[in-house]
């Protein structure tokens, strides 16, 4: 019997949890040939999603919990539920039922093809708002033009992967973690398939648009220097264009005279060199940012509870 293990982070899911995992009982239970485990990741959250961790896991024996100190993100709690993971296959998923478990046959009939992973991407997803939606595209396209790993519009990552991809994924073991880049970059035999997403049906969604924005900037950061050649190729072009201006003006000076120089062309060239000025350090110091906080080589995350520290005592 092949085992799989279901990583699902966690953050204020107090109201629709023991709901999640209702609903994925009753597609596991359509699948006696594998046995499943889930490992619930509770990234600090503000409500009472760790009671309802425990009550879970004194009423199944299948379920496994990680509790953070604080919230620490999304990122660091799939990978801590990705290290606890000892599985032939994982599935990493959401909890809002957004990510449904319906599709787990359908992920299952890919792996025993020999795939090495099964990704979603999204179809259409009722109640999204235009710009949202106009937002995410222009973020895939650019992503896919700025960096190296190549993902399909609306990929998610809602995805089952083989132990060895899951492996490989651990070796990376960056703080400013990107997870869609780090699925496509250690490569392996992807095969996605499609699906309508809904609105959760309980609780609320803790992304807002800003967190969105910032997950965007990350997801290009994190795999292309892009940005920085962008502003190096805008500093080389204004180069060349003030030394034509410049050759224009000696010319003119000395073939008609000094002229007394525009009031609105100087406001121009000023405002906009400073506002590139501007925009090139904010690039430069996204990415020496980053530097800074992987230099610190501080942990991913900090445990707080776990079930797992029962296990291990078991086990001694």
């Amino acid at each position: 019997m092949k085992t799989i293990d279901l990583v699902v982070p966690c953050y204020n899911e107090e109201e629709g949890l023991e709901h999640f995992v209702t609903e994925t009982n009753k597609v596991i239970n359509t699948l006696p040939d594998y046995y499943f485990r889930y490992i619930l990741v509770n990234d600090g959250s503000k409500d009472k999603t760790y009671l309802v961790m425990k009550r879970l896991a004194a009423k199944f024996d299948n379920i496994k919990y990680i509790s953070f100190s604080r919230n620490f993100g999304k990122e660091a709690a799939m990978y801590a539920g990705l290290q606890h993971c000892d599985a032939d296959y994982v599935v990493v998923m959401d909890a809002d039922l957004q990510h449904p478990p319906a599709v787990f046959p359908q992920m299952l009939e890919a792996m025993e093809e020999g795939w090495d992973c099964c990704a979603t991407k999204r179809d259409e997803r009722e109640g999204e708002s235009f710009f949202r939606g106009a937002f995410s595209k222009l973020f895939f396209r650019l992503s896919n033009r700025m960096t190296d790993v190549k993902n399909p519009y609306g990929a998610m990552d809602y995805r089952m992967m083989t132990r060895q991809m899951v492996n490989s994924i651990l070796e990376l073991s960056e703080v400013q973690r990107f997870s869609k880049g780090i699925f496509s970059w250690v490569g392996f035999d992807t095969k996605w398939i499609t699906f309508k997403t809904v609105d959760r049906e309980l609780g609320k969604s803790s992304w807002k648009f800003s967190s969105l924005f910032k997950y965007a900037i990350d997801g290009i950061t994190c795999f292309s220097v892009t940005p920085l050649r962008f502003t190096a190729v805008m500093g080389a072009i204004i180069f060349v264009l003030s030394l034509i201006y410049i050759l224009v003006t000696l010319i003119q000076t000395l073939f008609f005279g000094i002229q007394t120089p525009g009031y609105v062309t100087t406001l121009c060239a000023v405002l906009f060199l400073g506002g590139l000025t501007e925009m090139s350090i904010g690039v430069l110091g996204e990415y020496i940012g980053r530097i800074y906080m992987e230099s610190k080589d501080r942990p991913i995350y900090i445990t707080k509870f776990s079930n797992f520290e029962d296990e291990d005592n078991e086990e001694k």
